[in-house]
């Protein structure tokens, strides 16, 4: 069975092997590879082998995707040995064929965190795809957002989370400070926009003055869009039809600038300015 080399953020890098598939992966204890992140959905990925033995990474998780070797995957993905899937916003996990490779990696691995520019996707890299477009949207403006994880542990504190650097502390300000500056824009026919504000959600159901739910055979009360402290969330109060954020319905889902926000005929993009 292969070796999983399980990366978290601040915390000792650890390898994991399970006797049979599927293995599963997510925030809930009862999960094989546990992920305790807000990030991470409580079901959130599957490791599984085929009828040729070929072994795949499903994407659970029906709102937040995985990134396997570099690419956006949000159904299924076929891996081989050494792939790179990324979990969340802290946790890289390493598939290896061969478990006698997992102690090297263990000890030579280089990861860092890294946050795109443009679109704010953060996620973590290692030394060897550092170089590499943002998953997301594809631009080449991720920059890492602090120091490689090999972290002391004096910089731990009791409850095994880790003390940021300056350079992490600029890197967060930045990008919250361009995350506050988004629109909500209307790109059917109909035209519109709406600046958020971080002091009052932005509601937008049939009954609200700026930029109205429009359609017939609507249940539901729209959705509205707030700020949690560092990034926008959208809740979704809508029965039919329901409310999709780049083409995948959600009840609840945090917005990162070009997402895509429908509802019917009704379409909306969030932009920064």
């Amino acid at each position: 069975m292969p070796a999983f080399v399980v990366y978290r953020l601040g915390l000792p890098m650890r390898r994991v092997t399970i006797d049979s598939p599927p293995i599963r992966v997510g925030r809930d204890p009862e999960n094989d590879i546990v992920v305790a992140n807000d990030a991470v959905s409580r079901e959130h990925a599957a490791f599984m082998q085929d009828e040729r033995r070929q072994w795949h990474v499903t994407c659970v998780s029906g709102s937040n995707p995985i990134v396997v070797d570099g690419k956006m995957v949000g159904t299924s993905a076929p891996i081989a040995d050494m792939a790179e899937i990324v979990v969340g916003n802290d946790c890289l996990i390493v598939f290896v064929l061969n478990p006698t490779n997992a102690a090297h990696l263990v000890e030579h691995r280089q990861l860092q965190q890294v946050v795109c520019q443009r679109c704010w996707w953060t996620g973590m890299v290692s030394a060897f795809r550092d170089d590499s477009p943002c998953p997301r949207c594809g631009a080449a403006t991720v920059e890492p957002a602090e120091a490689p994880s090999d972290v002391d542990a004096g910089m731990l504190g009791d409850a095994g989370t880790r003390v940021m650097t300056d350079g992490e502390m600029r890197s967060s300000a930045r990008v919250i400070r361009d995350a506050k500056r988004s629109v909500l824009v209307c790109t059917d026919a109909r035209g519109g926009r709406r600046v958020l504000s971080e002091s009052e959600p932005c509601e937008v159901s049939r009954r609200t003055a700026e930029l109205p739910l429009q359609g017939f055979l609507m249940i539901g009360g729209g959705f509205s869009i707030a700020w949690n402290g560092h990034t926008w969330s959208l809740t979704s109060r809508m029965f039919w039809p329901g409310v999709r954020v780049n083409g995948t319905v959600v009840k609840s889902a945090r917005l990162r600038s070009g997402d895509v926000i429908e509802v019917g005929s009704n379409c909306f993009e969030l932009v920064t300015e």
